[in-house]
């Protein structure tokens, strides 16, 4: 298998694997008597973090997936469109929920950041390191808006799952931007999960009345989503370089090569 073929056939593993869970998932909901939606939807996400993460430390991959603490603050800039659009979204009509829930929302946040930071921004880093940078935050970003369409299957409105599609590719950019700058990825779990608890929050903690208002859902996402776009395209513009995010160097070929903000 070549540089190209291999990486591909983990991530379509990866991808169907990711799809399975979501569909099998909410059979477990009964079963466990979960009938408060945060409640289900944090055992739901830390579930899967759980997997990911052991699977990350069993392949013995820890380093390698980003799971380091080397982390390059100076990448934190990169990230202000996610101050922007928490902002606009706030100014917005807000509920803001209780403490409780808040906390629980936090948790399940932590849960969904780690999961897909370690999946999108970690394990597919270090399967594409080989390509050409541009081409691993390209990859990066579309197979994470790519995993938002297996909503397709849920009850919500496909003009909503499409348009959580489109945006989650463009933050999908931001963060795989910013990601190949840093050799970690404790910052962009960080970012992540502050960003979906304060818009989550923002809606009173229910993910399934986010998407209730089908025009209101579409036109806010498309309108963040291409905020986030043009700020993502700019960063996949200014990428020349990027450095390996693996430790593992058996040839002169795999030597870490220097970031160029």
């Amino acid at each position: 298998m070549t540089k190209y073929t291999k990486p591909l056939i983990f991530l379509a593993l990866m991808m169907l694997s990711v799809l399975l869970y979501s569909l099998l998932a909410p059979e477990w909901r009964p079963l466990l008597g979960l009938t408060s939606e945060i409640d289900y939807y944090i055992v739901n996400k830390w579930v899967l973090a759980i997997l990911v993460l052991g699977a990350v430390l069993a392949t013995g991959l820890r380093r390698q997936a980003g799971l380091a603490a080397q982390v390059n603050w100076r990448t934190l800039p990169l990230y202000w469109p996610m101050a922007l659009l928490l902002g606009l979204l706030w100014l917005g009509p807000a509920s803001p929920p209780s403490v409780t829930d808040a906390a629980k929302i936090l948790v399940f946040c932590v849960a969904v950041a780690i999961s897909e930071e370690l999946m999108f921004r970690g394990l597919v880093f270090h399967w594409f390191r080989r390509w050409p940078p541009r081409g691993v935050v390209l990859v990066s970003a579309s197979s994470f808006g790519a995993m938002h369409l297996a909503g397709l299957w849920s009850e919500i409105h496909p003009a909503v799952i499409l348009s959580q599609a489109y945006f989650a590719f463009a933050l999908g950019l931001i963060f795989a931007g910013a990601r190949a700058r840093d050799v970690s990825i404790l910052l962009p779990i960080a970012v992540h999960a502050v960003f979906d608890t304060f818009a989550l929050s923002a809606k009173g903690g229910s993910v399934s009345k986010t998407f209730e208002n089908v025009e209101q859902a579409v036109t806010g996402m498309l309108f963040a989503g291409t905020i986030a776009l043009v700020w993502g395209l700019v960063l996949l513009w200014r990428l020349k370089k990027m450095r390996e995010t693996t430790e593992h160097c058996p040839a002169p070929a795999d030597q870490l090569r220097q970031v160029n903000l």
